[in-house]
């Protein structure tokens, strides 16, 4: 009975209490290694960021904390979901976490991307050491009395001519002696003394640019010549180029100068000085015409045309500038054809005005040769091309060369104005990849971040937001000359110079130090009327014409004394509106000695009322 009753105390077991509770699905190891990987690339996106973005902090501090404090909050994040998920072997945190680290990944390699990109093409901008694309040419003349040369072989033997220190001459003579060719060489100051020694067979061959017909046709005489030239052979290769060193000056407190020259087949086709006084954001542009005939610092003395000094050396060509000026340049700045094309089409576009219908002479990027093409009268949305051809154009314009001086400041600005109003990041990005590409510049990457930083400050500051280029006030200038005619020997003729008038080198040199020398006191200006209710336009910081003898005519087959007497051509004064008492411009100096800076009377900031009359204490700009 007891046995009874002890069975039937006997629990009965429940079948859903007795079953078996399934386990817990977890995240097999597999997943815990992918998500471990991932979190190791996204942590190394995330590192390369935060020290590129730091690179480029000076441009916006506070900007820049915020993104790396809100990069590093994320990182934290991610890294702790990832840990508590490994930990936990929970299937969906696991998941959740792979999302957001799939998300991290793909947005940190854009990222590192974008900054990887930017920092190449300014460490190509500002490089020490590059190299640069040479196209030469070996030319011919037919009616040469020397060695007939036809081809290739024949130049054994033959006297080829180069212009000494140049890349055609470097390319050539590699050129030449893989081939196996052994010929005698000579050389020249310049690629015009080449070609005059060509066409006077005092050589067989000359080496040449590619594009020598467009370079050397400033001179009808000697664009004669051209239709019994010939290349037997031409051959591109890539020669290496060492920038001048640089000043060491904080950008942001002292008044810099930079040389700024445009490259064409190794000659210089711009040639500008550009002052920047980053205290009261005021920047003069001086051009100088690249036929004018000057002493070549690397010449030990003698002349040739400015633009030839770039051929040996862009070191030559900053002695033979400061040589020239008497103005120190602590930078450079050289851009080729490319870049214009590049740069222009990067920012959209320009808006300019066009005074005349030519053709323009223009560049393909893809032949590297150049070709014309049509530019109509009036307003035109000129891309890169057309920009081109409209900065090269000279002849189509009364004022030749001083229309193409103009023109290219004024595309500078243009360009200039469209990249400081935009807020587009892809444009930015655009015009550096098309800068870092092709133009190079001595200026140190810190050194171009810190003056784009504090220029950008600034502008929002004390300047009209919607215009952020109003910062700069620009402006510009050109050293004047007069045409004349120089007898050349080897081909016994008068060849085309172009002369500068000491005056205008006088004048631009004040003009320069004006607005760079902070340690002289200048003298104060009389009176300066205007009405208040027209737009001021400030006078020409030099005069298109000055009251000096000009010699037109230089050396000649007889005697000086059959020459024709040159005489001094008297030429009035131009008038300037408004009128300002100034002292007489002086003859001769080419560089004056120490004395008190006038100051400039386009200079606006120099206080005073709306009816226009100027006080005479000058605004102190802090």
């Amino acid at each position: 009975m007891n046995d009874l009753e002890n069975t039937e105390k006997i629990p009965v077991l429940d079948e859903k209490k007795t079953s078996k509770k399934k386990p817990k699905r977890r995240p097999k190891v597999g997943w815990n290694i992918f998500l471990t990987v991932l979190a190791v690339v996204v942590n190394i996106l995330f590192i390369v960021e935060v020290f590129y973005v730091t690179k480029y902090s000076a441009l916006s501090t506070g900007v820049f904390m915020i993104i790396n404090a809100v990069m590093l909050a994320v990182l934290l994040i991610l890294d702790g979901l990832v840990f508590f998920s490994i930990r936990l072997r929970n299937l969906t945190l696991v998941l959740i976490a792979s999302c957001l680290l799939v998300t991290g990944a793909g947005a940190g390699s854009y990222a590192a991307y974008v900054l990887l990109r930017v920092d190449k093409s300014v460490n190509d901008i500002t490089t020490s050491s590059y190299t640069k694309t040479v196209n030469t040419a070996l030319v011919v003349y037919g009616k040469g009395t020397g060695k007939e040369v036809r081809e290739l072989a024949d130049i054994s033997g033959a006297i080829v001519g180069y212009a000494n220190g140049t890349g055609p001459a470097e390319v050539a003579e590699n050129y030449l002696a893989e081939a196996g060719i052994v010929p005698e060489y000579k050389s020249y100051n310049d690629y015009a003394s080449v070609f005059n020694a060509l066409i006077s067979s005092e050589i067989d061959v000359a080496v040449l640019p590619g594009s020598y017909k467009s370079m050397l046709n400033t001179d009808e005489a000697i664009a004669s010549y051209f239709e019994d030239t010939s290349v037997i052979e031409s051959f591109t290769a890539d020669v290496k180029a060492e920038s001048v060193v640089s000043a060491d000056k904080d950008l942001t407190k002292a008044p810099f100068t930079v040389l700024l020259t445009g490259e064409n087949q190794g000659l210089a086709d711009t040639i500008m000085i550009v002052t920047v006084n980053p205290i009261s954001m005021r920047i003069t542009m001086t051009s100088i015409a690249r036929d004018s005939y000057v002493p070549i610092a690397c010449y030990y003395g003698g002349k040739s045309k400015i633009n030839a000094a770039h051929t040996v050396s862009e070191e030559c060509m900053v002695a033979t500038v400061e040589q020239l000026t008497g103005v120190d340049i602590d930078y450079t700045v050289e851009f080729n054809f490319d870049s214009v094309i590049d740069v222009v089409d990067a920012v959209g576009g320009i808006d300019i005005y066009n005074e005349i219908e030519f053709e323009g002479l223009t560049w393909d990027k893809a032949t590297q040769a150049e070709y014309y093409i049509p530019m109509p009268q009036g307003e035109m949305h000129m891309d890169g091309v057309h920009a081109l051809a409209y900065a090269r154009e000279r002849y189509a314009f009364e004022d030749g060369d001083f229309a193409r001086q103009r023109h290219q400041q004024e595309i500078i600005q243009k360009v200039l104005a469209k990249i400081m109003a935009s807020r587009n990041p892809n444009m930015y990005l655009d015009v550096l990849s098309a800068a870092g590409n092709n133009i190079k510049t001595n200026i140190s990457a810190e050194q171009m971040v810190t003056f784009m930083s504090y220029a950008m400050k600034k502008a929002s500051r004390y300047y009209d937001s919607s215009n952020v280029a109003s910062v700069f006030n620009i402006r510009t200038n050109r050293i004047t000359g007069y045409s004349a005619m120089q007898w050349n020997e080897g081909l016994s003729m008068y060849l085309y110079i172009y002369l500068l008038y000491n005056g205008a080198i006088s004048d631009s040199y004040n003009s320069i130090q004006r607005n760079i020398d902070m340690n002289q006191t200048p003298s104060l200006l009389g009176s300066v009327s205007w009405s208040a209710h027209d737009t001021y336009t400030p006078p020409a910081l030099s005069q298109d014409e000055y009251y000096e003898h000009r010699e037109t005519m230089i050396g000649g087959p007889e005697d000086s004394a059959s020459q024709p007497e040159t005489q001094p051509e008297v030429i009035e004064p131009v008038e300037e509106t408004p009128s300002i008492d100034s002292e007489p411009i002086e003859e001769t100096p080419v560089v004056p000695e120490e004395q008190p800076i006038e100051p400039d009377p386009g200079d606006t900031d120099l206080g005073g009322d709306q009816t226009g009359e100027v006080s005479q204490t000058p605004e102190i700009v802090e």
